[in-house]
């Protein structure tokens, strides 16, 4: 693993989150969406469910996934995840800038 690699997981491990019930329930919402559109990630029975509501259209859906999904859905999610932030650092290489600047406001 690429030193670049490990620090953008160091990152990702101290991005905060809004925790509704510690260690059960977490709240998410992105700046784009503000709080029109947010998501709740919550364990349930043998897996994790995630819920996306938006609140202009009342419509919500909800999707879950069993414990033994979580290794390839993380895995998933993790190289997306990585080959964003080489992508920041390739174009901030090539512009000079620090594409990682914000990287503490904006971790994905």
């Amino acid at each position: 693993m690429e030193q670049w690699q490990i620090d953008a997981i160091k990152e990702l491990l101290e991005t905060p989150v809004q925790e509704v019930e510690a260690g059960e329930r977490v709240y998410l919402s992105s700046e784009q969406y503000g709080n029109s559109r947010f998501h709740l990630i919550d364990k349930r029975y043998d897996g994790i469910r995630i819920e996306q509501t938006n609140i202009e259209e009342k419509w919500g859906s909800k999707i879950h996934i069993q414990n033994d999904e979580l290794p390839g859905f993380l895995k998933t999610l993790l190289a997306w995840h990585l080959t964003n932030v080489y992508d920041l650092l390739q174009s901030a290489k090539n512009n000079g800038d620090d594409a990682l600047g914000d990287l503490d406001d904006h971790p994905f």
